[in-house]
């Protein structure tokens, strides 16, 4: 008779444990326009990002940020003429993207070249089927360079679910004034290897986890000695956790693992980020220490209005204004080393201001009295 019963609870059982398992599609994917805070985390060498299963738990909530920013996703047609023109998005377009966000890369981060390239977007293309960037952006010498993909990079197939993979190939080239061509190429692969529960410092959620995977190489061939070296990089994994409606993963962890020497093949943590919601130091302000890039506002507490001034050798910058709750108030790009902000009828409280520029990522609060 046990048996029986046994078999009669099956099916109810077997349908619970399915419906845990998400289905993450391209609407759980930020759009143009969305702002979304994110906290960067200390490293705790005994984090077991690797361990997945099905019905698993990570349990991350020991997690302590250490700085925090907001993560800003920008229509391609805002970020400048030529970029609009490159990444417009029409169905015509090999480059159609529908999605920007100012990024650095290999050449706006090396030393060497830092100073000839600055200023770098990524644009994506989402679509029910995929996400997928087509190419990037940068000021070389201080004009305005497009530079789309030859293979676009396939961050994402879509639907998403447990026991998924895929991969892409991807490359793209810029030349390098009075040197030569700059070439990256890299291999990506995803595969969607557990699902479960995530509690971080932000909340609980049911979550599917992907591993990706990326080998790379950068080569330079530089003009005058017909000839070039190219470079095989670390092995880059990242370990991410998606849930519904969240627009980014909840957490993601970066590692490197290196090709060569006497570190081949031990992995690195090198980032890890969370979607959070705002925190302040002990003193209850950001820390000035950890900030990129100073700048000002002023006067604060404000009764209405105030000023927000930003160094004068900043090529680009954007000020976004959410409250604590994370709601975005306003976004604009500032046209002038001081400008003015009304806030109108915004309720008496804490906000807090961000600006992203060319030069990093600093935040300040403000309050409205």
């Amino acid at each position: 008779m046990k048996n029986i019963y046994f078999f009669l609870l099956l099916p109810f059982f077997s349908f619970h444990f399915l419906q845990a398992q998400i289905t993450i599609d391209q609407n759980d994917f930020a759009n143009s326009g969305d702002t979304l805070r994110m906290s960067q985390a200390v490293w705790n060498p005994l984090l077991n990002y690797g361990a997945t299963d099905t019905n698993y738990t990570w349990d991350f909530s020991s997690l302590q940020w250490q700085s925090q920013y907001i993560d800003g996703y920008l229509n391609p047609m805002n970020t400048g003429t030529f970029y609009a023109i490159t990444f417009n998005n029409l169905s015509v377009n090999p480059y159609r993207s529908n999605i920007a966000k100012l990024a650095d890369n290999a050449l706006t981060t090396l030393p060497i070249l830092s100073s000839i390239f600055t200023e770098g977007y990524n644009f994506f293309y989402k679509s029910s089927s995929m996400y997928r960037q087509r190419g990037l952006g940068m000021k070389v010498s201080g004009f305005t360079t497009p530079v789309p993909m030859a293979h676009s990079d396939t961050l994402y197939h879509f639907p998403m679910n447990y026991g998924n993979q895929d991969a892409s190939w991807s490359d793209y080239k810029v030349n390098v004034p009075n040197l030569g061509t700059y070439v990256h190429k890299q291999h990506r692969t995803n595969e969607v290897d557990g699902w479960g529960t995530l509690i971080t410092p932000f909340g609980t959620f049911d979550v599917l986890r992907v591993r990706t995977e990326i080998r790379g190489s950068d080569s330079l061939y530089v003009d005058t000695l017909n000839a070039g070296i190219k470079i095989d990089n670390d092995i880059q994994r990242e370990y991410k956790w998606f849930a519904k409606d969240q627009k980014v993963p909840l957490l993601q962890i970066n590692t490197q693992a290196g090709i060569f020497g006497q570190f081949q093949g031990f992995e690195f943590v090198t980032k890890i980020v969370y979607r959070d919601s705002v925190r302040f130091d002990p003193t209850g302000i950001f820390d000035a220490a950890k900030d990129e890039v100073q700048f000002r506002v002023y006067p604060n507490p404000s009764y209405g209005s105030f000023f927000i001034s930003v160094p004068n050798d900043l090529t680009s910058a954007k000020i976004t204004i959410t409250d604590v709750s994370g709601r975005l108030m306003m976004a604009r790009e500032m046209n002038a080393p001081v400008e003015m902000v009304n806030t109108g009828d915004w309720a008496k409280g804490v906000y807090i201001l961000t600006l992203q520029s060319n030069q990093g990522t600093s935040s300040k609060k403000l309050v409205l009295q």
